[in-house]
Parts: structure tokens; C-alpha cells; sequence
């Protein structure tokens, strides 16, 4: 996967990239593409202003030109999330290539021009795009050479990280997790097994909540480890795990989570 933090920063830190160049990552859905772009708005401490341009009508992003009575002239309102816009925030447009394609060439002016209907050049902004290659509409030249085109793939590496800090997740689940996201095909109809769902799932199937994910991704969650503790765990009143005793990891965790709210209630 690449590193799209990085080239955000190094975009965003040039001011003559960031006023020519728009950075589009396309990539299948639930790989943190947005998550990414907000986490790195957040970092900087600006505005992200987000446009989910597959729900848009183009007069949202072009803006609309009414005539007007007294002057006989027309008059133009921009669209007002973009007269919104400060020096060093970030217009983001999430689903991109997913939409009408006369929205898209309501976007041209803006991308190519950096100026508003009315004639208002845009501030010292950042502008950036993602989305998904299912269900992208046909394309333009002009559309496609407007964009720096990105493929964002999933990394295992990565992934394994993540979920590794996030629920402390040995490698070998971790591997068995990440099959069922590069072997997603997106022909079923729901239920996907992208990095996202399958994130959400074990945090589901952690907290004994009810998930479709489960039959799937629950025999996986059972998987034996070693004790990693030093000493014995009281899991209930009649078992308790000895160390380097193997476990199942979701007993494991699930004991962990109920000791963590044991803590926060004497608190």
C-alpha cells in the first residue's frame, strides 16, 4: 500500500504542488482512504472540507447562475460549503469517480482553475480525491488527466500492524484475517470482507455481539495461542489458565476486555 501520509505531506508543504497538483487515490472500498486524508487534515490542525461527489448534484460544487430582476443581469451563487474554505484547508472529493458524470465536469473549473462561479479564486488549499474503481463511470480525457492517479492496494504488512495494536492480535490470526480480504471479489451483495468490515467484525465478535461475519471469522478468532501472561488468569469461577497453557484468543481477549471495565468501574 502506499504511503499516502507521505504524499499528502509533501504535496501540501509545496506551495506550488499544492496549488497544480490534486492527488486521487483509488483503491477498493474499506481500505482507509478517507480515514487517512482526515487523520492527516486533524494532524495540521485545518478544515476538511468533504464533497461525497456521488451524492451531489453538480449545482452543489459548480455553484448556479440566477438572472436577476432589478439588474437584468445574471448573478452567480457559489455553492456554500466552498465559500467556506480558509488558506491551508483541504477540499476533499470522497467517491469521485462514482457519481453522475455532469458532476464531475462541474468539478473541472474548480480543479483546473482553482476559481468559483462567480469568478472568486479559491484559497491556498490542498484539493484531493478517492475513490473506488467498482461502479466508476466512464471518464473523460479532461476529467482523467485533471487527477495524479494513485492505486492504493492492501498491504498485509500493514494491516497486521494495525490489528495487532489495535487488539493485540498474533500474526498467525492475522494472516488467516487478511486471506479473506485479498480474496474479496465484490460480486456477492453484502457483507464484504474489506480491511474495514473485517475490523468491525471482531470488534463485534469480541463484545458478543451479534454479526453475520461470525461464522466465518469466529473459528479463526479460536485459534489456540500461549498464555502470555506470567502468571495463572481467573477466566471464571471454575476455569482458570495456567502460563504457557494454551488459549482460545478470543477468550483471551474477551477475559482482557472484562478486566478493562472492572478497572474503569472503580475508577
Amino acid at each position: 500500500m502506499i504511503n499516502i501520509k507521505e504524499i499528502l505531506e509533501k504535496i501540501y508543504d509545496n506551495d506550488e504542488l499544492r496549488k497544480s497538483i490534486v492527488p486521487l487515490f483509488i483503491g477498493d472500498p474499506g481500505l482507509g482512504k478517507t480515514v487517512h486524508i482526515a487523520a492527516f487534515a486533524k494532524e495540521r490542525g485545518v478544515n476538511l472540507i468533504e464533497l461525497i461527489t456521488s451524492q451531489m448534484s453538480p449545482y452543489e460544487i459548480s455553484g448556479i447562475a440566477m438572472p436577476d430582476k432589478d439588474s437584468k443581469k445574471m448573478t452567480y451563487f457559489n455553492f456554500d460549503k466552498l465559500e467556506n474554505l480558509k488558506d491551508n484547508d483541504i477540499l476533499f472529493f470522497d467517491e469521485v469517480l462514482n457519481g453522475n458524470p455532469v458532476v464531475l465536469n462541474a468539478c473541472l473549473t474548480i480543479l483546473e482553475q482553482r476559481t468559483l462561479i462567480s469568478g472568486k479564486p479559491l484559497p491556498n488549499i490542498m484539493i484531493v480525491g478517492a475513490a473506488n474503481p467498482q461502479g466508476m463511470v466512464p471518464l473523460t480525457p479532461q476529467i482523467k488527466e485533471r487527477f495524479v492517479w494513485y492505486d492504493v492496494k492492501f498491504s498485509k504488512t500493514m494491516w497486521n500492524k494495525y490489528m495487532s495494536n489495535k487488539y493485540g492480535l498474533p500474526t498467525s490470526i492475522c494472516t488467516l484475517l487478511n486471506t479473506l480480504i485479498v480474496n474479496e471479489d465484490f460480486k456477492q451483495s453484502r457483507n464484504f470482507y474489506t480491511a474495514r468490515s473485517v475490523d468491525k467484525a471482531v470488534n463485534m465478535i469480541i463484545h458478543d455481539v451479534p454479526t453475520p461475519y461470525s461464522l466465518v471469522i469466529t473459528p479463526i478468532l479460536n485459534t489456540l495461542i500461549k498464555n502470555p501472561l506470567n502468571d495463572s488468569i481467573k477466566l471464571s469461577s471454575t476455569k482458570e489458565l495456567l502460563p504457557n497453557e494454551m488459549i482460545s484468543w478470543l477468550d483471551l481477549i474477551r477475559y482482557n476486555e472484562k478486566e478493562k471495565k472492572k478497572e474503569k468501574s472503580k475508577k
